[in-house]
């Protein structure tokens, strides 16, 4: 015991007068192409990594991490870099920390190079989603080092049926008004272009536009905002809601007509879109939501208004 004790003591005192003199001389590789993991090894000149009882190893770059870090001896530090499909080019700074909060940096350590551009990540419309208007935007990741992207969207899940295929110089993409068909469903993917190469499509998102399209009922024009109760209510599988828009200065109000469920989760929009002052109704079809309490939520300029109706199936 006594040993041990004296062994701490010696130690701790060793620590507190020790100059930080470690230095990180090398990594080998001091390369790596985006997308990939590699092993890599970290040279120092000194004789302090064997204080310390773990490692851990950073770089100054989203998109470029690391683990498994492990001290072989006072001059090596293993570990294994990880370079995501979207990691900035060029030289990239390595830190290595010990447990006592001593930092070793070594700049231009690590140069990452550009490979085939990487799939991209659909974002929106939800996979899944209902309801969607008949001009909707299609948004997915931008990646920097992508020339171009191709999109296909298809009624079916092979797109043996394409409805749009388009190559644009980024995201999104915005489909014009009333292009696709009411009541439909839709699938749709995205590849990206770099000097290298094509990435492979993504994966296959899907989403329905809205069975019915916005009727104006009277284009006389209304003198105050109205959210009328939606009918019938209750309602299956579908029900209509009717609201008035006045002339307020410049002209049109941009409208938004949102469903939410009863943890305040969108569940479809209606209406999105710059309106003319008249009456105008909306039809909104619950096939693919279950029974319960809805919210539906206008908002035109400064007015807002929410009701609530009920699905029962």
């Amino acid at each position: 015991m006594k040993k041990n004790i004296i062994r701490i003591i010696l130690l701790s005192l060793l620590l507190s007068t020790r100059v930080n003199s470690q230095i990180i001389t090398s990594v080998v590789p001091d390369s790596g192409y985006q997308n990939t993991s590699f092993p890599i090894s970290i040279n120092g000149s000194g004789t302090e990594w064997h204080f310390s009882p773990y490692y851990e190893v950073f770089f100054d770059s989203v998109g470029v991490t690391s683990n498994n870090a492990h001290m072989i001896n006072d001059t090596l530090i293993t570990a294994t870099a990880h370079v995501g499909p979207k990691a900035a080019l060029g030289w990239r700074r390595i830190i290595v920390a010990d447990a006592f909060l001593n930092n070793y940096i070594k700049d231009s350590a690590l140069y990452v190079i550009l490979s085939i551009a990487a799939v991209p990540t659909l974002l929106r419309p939800l996979n899944n989603s209902i309801n969607q208007l008949q001009n909707p935007t299609l948004l997915w990741d931008s990646n920097g080092y992508a020339t171009s992207f191709r999109l296909q969207l298809s009624t079916d899940t092979n797109f043996n049926n394409i409805v749009i295929d388009s190559t644009l110089s980024n995201t999104p993409l915005v489909v014009r008004p009333n292009f696709l068909g009411l009541g439909v469903k839709y699938f749709w993917r995205v590849n990206a272009t770099n000097s290298l190469g094509t990435s492979d499509w993504s994966v296959i998102w899907k989403f329905t536009i809205r069975e019915t399209g916005i009727s104006v009922i009277s284009s006389e024009i209304p003198s105050e905002y109205m959210l009328f109760n939606n009918f019938p209510n209750p309602f299956n599988p579908s029900t209509s809601i009717r609201y008035s828009i006045p002339y307020r200065p410049p002209g049109n109000t941009f409208v938004t007509l949102k469903i939410y469920d009863v943890t305040g989760k969108e569940v479809a929009m209606l209406v999105n879109q710059n309106q003319k002052p008249g009456t105008y109704e909306v039809t909104f079809g619950a096939n693919s939501v279950s029974s319960g309490i809805y919210f539906y939520q206008i908002q035109a300029g400064s007015f807002m208004q929410t009701k609530k109706m009920v699905l029962i199936k």
